[in-house]
């Protein structure tokens, strides 16, 4: 069965608890079991009891209670849920009832099928720290990614700025504080249409609170950013967030990068020129999609656009502004036949000295990953794609997936992207997350 992880953390001590249904000979037809699995050894002192609540209307309820000094097992069994949404609600009380933690959700059950659902509990005043749940409702054991089940999580507002689309998510986790840097596509009228970098902000990384203007906007008439820009990477060094965009005055011309700094991630000040420039072949557009530090280098990753052509270049700088590219470029090529005509938007995690390094395709219906250990020589992962359109919930990215952003906060991954479906072909932006390795 599925093995998962609850990280309980109270004075260094760890919570274990792992959950999963019995889907092989269920107890009647269209039903699971959900089991309740507690390392005692570890689990801290203040928690005595754990109690899950399934509810649904028209429908019994469903409870159990675990009992962590006197039970012999430490399972808990919630026996013949029949297939649907449920509501799901855990708490974690002391030996007199008071409930120091709780979180509840909805979570969908599905026959014959592998669907998750991820639960944060939180303190109630008293004691400290958080209960992280990831419910499994069957499945192989692996962890894998799953779609949130909300998908959206931001949609056009329809002012002028993003009237027409949004895309690019850049994502970053900072003082406890997600921010969301994208591009919104709009015009006035029958004006020209235009690109511009907008923000939002989030306490939890799903509910955001968009700014009301554009953050960074194009360049005036005859700059070299005049039509578009667009965010590709974000870093924050010494109190400074530094921006790596995308720029271009004509949409068929070359794209170049672009590179802006702000103390607050919203009021910026761009270099007056690009700081690589598109070429020829297929570097004739260039789309900056990550920046790491490695080896007191600044690594960019960009990709190189030919449409419809797409590889994934690395250029080198000692000081962020001064880039070289990489003379063995591109760094990541298409090669496998899922991949279509190139691969794109390469997004980098380091995991521990593993680079992991997510990406799309170039028909936008999937992402793959491949790792390094000197950000030069990627291997692909022979799962590749681990995300397709039709893993998306309700399949509401059914058409494309694309523009993946990584970010890591304590032990679970999250994967921002933009996806459209056949319900609108808005471009609209979800996220995926799982648990880290």
């Amino acid at each position: 069965m599925r093995n998962l992880l609850i990280l309980f953390v109270v004075s260094s001590s760890f919570l274990f608890f792992s959950c999963t249904t019995e889907i092989t000979a269920p107890a009647k037809e269209n039903s699971g079991k959900l089991l309740l699995k507690i390392d005692k050894q570890n689990a801290p002192e203040s928690v005595v009891f754990v109690k899950a609540y399934l509810t649904r209307e028209n429908f019994d309820p469903i409870s159990g209670t675990l009992n962590l000094l006197s039970d012999s097992t430490a399972d808990l069994l919630l026996n013949e849920i029949d297939a649907g949404t449920w509501h799901l609600k855990v708490d974690a009380e002391d030996d007199s009832g008071l409930v120091l933690y709780t979180g509840e959700t909805e979570v969908q059950v599905f026959a014959g099928f592998t669907s998750q659902v991820y639960l944060t509990l939180q303190p109630t005043g008293s004691g400290t720290g958080s209960i992280y749940i990831n419910v499994t409702w069957g499945g192989p054991t692996n962890l894998t990614w799953v779609d949130y089940h909300n998908n959206p999580l931001i949609s056009l507002s329809g002012s002028y700025y993003d009237n027409m689309a949004i895309a690019q998510p850049v994502v970053l986790f900072d003082g406890g504080i997600y921010k969301m840097w994208y591009h919104g596509l709009g015009r006035i009228g029958n004006d020209p249409w235009k690109v511009h970098v907008l923000y939002c902000e989030s306490i939890d990384g799903i509910s955001w609170t968009k700014y009301p203007n554009p953050v960074i906007y194009p360049g005036g008439y005859n700059s070299w950013d005049s039509k578009a820009v667009s965010p590709g990477a974000v870093i924050k060094e010494n109190g400074i967030y530094k921006m790596y965009y995308c720029g271009y005055s004509d949409e068929y011309d070359n794209w170049h990068v672009g590179y802006a700094t702000s103390a607050d991630g919203i009021n910026w000040e761009k270099y007056p020129q690009p700081i690589i420039t598109g070429t020829y072949g297929w570097e004739h557009q260039l789309i900056p999609s990550s920046i790491i530090k490695l080896n007191n280098q600044y690594y960019l990753y960009y990709s190189g656009r030919n449409y419809p052509t797409y590889k994934i270049g690395l250029a080198v700088s000692q000081d962020g502004i001064n880039f070289t590219k990489y003379s063995g470029n591109p760094v990541l090529i298409n090669d496998q036949s899922w991949e279509s005509s190139g691969v794109a938007e390469g997004t980098i995690q380091n995991d521990n000295g593993i680079l992991k390094m997510y990406y799309m395709n170039s028909n936008e219906t999937g992402f793959g990953i491949a790792t390094s250990t000197n950000g030069i020589n990627w291997t692909k992962s022979n799962l590749n794609p681990f995300f397709t359109t039709s893993s998306t919930y309700n399949n509401w990215a059914g058409d494309h997936v694309s523009y993946p952003s990584v970010v890591k906060v304590n032990n679970e991954v999250r994967l921002y992207y933009c996806g459209d479906g056949p319900s609108t072909y808005e471009h609209r932006i979800g996220m995926m997350r799982k648990l880290s390795n």
